[in-house]
């Protein structure tokens, strides 16, 4: 009983630094996956806690688990593993006397709950100050792939656009209502110019058929409240960059707004998208 609680508090340490690998990497490895390599790395220190081997056995299979054997993204995100276990083995190290309770399993787990709390900040931190090196807004070429259709959309990216779907917390973007017109199912037309952004949210006139695909979607601009419907896309490409993260668009008739003459304004998170390993795809 006494290994398996080691092995289990070795996972929520482990847990802890592969999040914040996953997310600051934008690596986009699943839940499930993180927790399987948590486990992988905790056995080997739990059965040779001593050995310098079995840490380094621990390290490797983790790592590789988590996200891959192919190097390079393997390397960027073994480097952000060492960053955030430095990181968070030297901020426990500092607490270590400050935080003593009677009950050792209670002081291991407020330990693993004081890491996880610590890199998460330090992840929103690390996120921000890359945003912000990056340009407030950028312009690019992508490929919008939705109802079984490739649309070619020149984007604009918006800093100022942090807008997610409530349930899943996925990105919202902003696609001119004339640009996918001609894509658009027959069938989705008219309840789409019949909608009441400013009533209440009714999803009973959209065929059933795509129930699945849409969401409510709640906006809060200076003018106040409106609701509007986000379809998931199936895939969305920035030319020379990467694939956005699933996400759900929202069809606008207005627009007047869309700076210069794009036909989409994204979601914030698309800069990581827009940004290739040497700088920027293209800056507006």
């Amino acid at each position: 009983m006494y290994g398996e609680l080691i092995i289990v508090l070795n996972m929520l340490f482990n847990y802890a630094i592969l999040l914040f690998a996953n997310k600051v990497g934008n690596v986009e490895t699943t839940r499930r996956r993180l927790v399987f390599a948590s486990f992988v790395g905790s056995v080997p220190v739990t059965l040779f806690p001593t050995s310098f081997v079995a840490i380094i056995a621990s390290f490797f299979g983790m790592t590789m688990s988590a996200f891959g054997k192919a190097f390079e993204p393997w390397r960027k995100s073994a480097t952000m593993v060492v960053i955030g276990a430095v990181f968070a083995g030297g901020l426990l190290t500092a607490l270590q006397f400050r935080i003593n309770l009677t009950n050792s399993t209670l002081t291991v787990l407020s330990y693993a709950l004081v890491a996880y709390v610590a890199l998460f900040l330090m992840k929103r931190k690390w996120l921000d100050v890359r945003t912000a090196r990056s340009v407030s807004s950028l312009r690019a070429s992508s490929i919008l792939r939705i109802w079984n259709s490739e649309i070619e959309v020149d984007v604009f990216v918006d800093s100022g656009n942090g807008c997610t779907e409530p349930l899943s917390g996925a990105p919202v973007h902003f696609v001119s209502f004339d640009k996918v017109l001609k894509y658009l199912p027959g069938d989705l037309v008219e309840p789409l110019l019949a909608w009441d952004h400013c009533g209440s949210p009714m999803m009973t006139k959209f065929p059933s058929a795509y129930h699945k695909e849409i969401r409510l979607i709640r906006l809060l601009t200076v003018q106040g409240q409106s609701w509007a419907v986000g379809f998931k896309f199936e895939e969305w490409t920035i030319v020379d960059g990467g694939k956005l993260q699933p996400g759900y668009i929202v069809l606008t008739k207005n627009d007047r707004r869309y700076p210069d003459g794009a036909e989409a304004i994204l979601h914030v998170s698309a800069m990581e998208s827009t940004i290739e390993e040497g700088g920027k795809v293209h800056a507006a």
